[in-house]
């Protein structure tokens, strides 16, 4: 990866804990793109779970491309 470029993951088959209220709002399959060079499924787990205020029981995580930060 260049400097200015960053992994893109592909989270999918998220398995959530069931006892949320809107379970059919949770997504089960999105891109996000991450903010560091490296990742592990352990810091990528804890962000999914802060960003949806909600635990998940599995999840699938792959590196599928990159993205390009501006340098504005």
């Amino acid at each position: 990866m260049k400097e200015n470029e960053f992994p893109i993951l592909k989270i999918s088959d998220v398995d959530w804990d069931e006892d949320h209220d809107e379970l059919e709002k949770l997504p089960r399959d999105f891109e996000l793109e991450w903010g560091s060079k490296n990742w592990n499924i352990d810091e990528v787990s804890e962000w999914i779970s802060q960003k949806f205020d909600w635990v998940f029981n599995s999840i699938n995580i792959q590196q599928v491309g990159t993205w390009k930060q501006d340098s504005g």
